[in-house]
């Protein structure tokens, strides 16, 4: 059975590109019930219900980094042959977010390896200390 590609099929219900975005979540720390409709998907995730309005801005910029790394991998895929890794385009999107929140944000003073290890505690405006702390805890241990 043929199945349209349609944007929302593409973004929400393909099992390769579903599969990334309960990666990305887990990346994140955080659980979702994916609406149906990439709409809804778009206000739920970059408007996260209980999380500062101040992080807002960094779940738009993983979202947008997904559909990025969504497109150009689809485009390989289809133009070039490419074979599509889950696990690389994970790492294609934490590493897009990452350029672009430390291009878009010039507050954002945090190291890639912070970023890729605790994307959550980069985000609050009290993560510097929260993470300042971890990082010490961390390797004093």
């Amino acid at each position: 059975m043929w199945i349209s590609e349609t944007t929302n099929h593409l973004v929400l219900e393909c099992t390769l590109f579903s599969s990334l975005w309960y990666q990305v979540c887990h990346w994140l720390g955080i659980s979702l019930v994916f609406p149906s409709h990439l709409c809804q998907h778009y206000y739920q995730f970059t408007n996260m219900a209980g999380r500062p309005r101040v992080t807002h801005l960094f779940f738009r910029i993983v979202w947008f980094a997904f559909v990025w790394v969504l497109w150009k991998e689809k485009n390989n895929c289809v133009f070039q042959n490419t074979v599509l890794s889950s696990s690389v385009m994970l790492e294609k999107v934490k590493l897009n977010s990452f350029l672009w929140l430390k291009a878009k944000q010039e507050t954002f003073q945090f190291s890639y390896h912070e970023w890729w290890k605790h994307p959550i505690l980069c985000m609050g405006s009290t993560c510097n200390s929260l993470l300042s702390t971890l990082f010490v805890s961390t390797f004093i241990v």
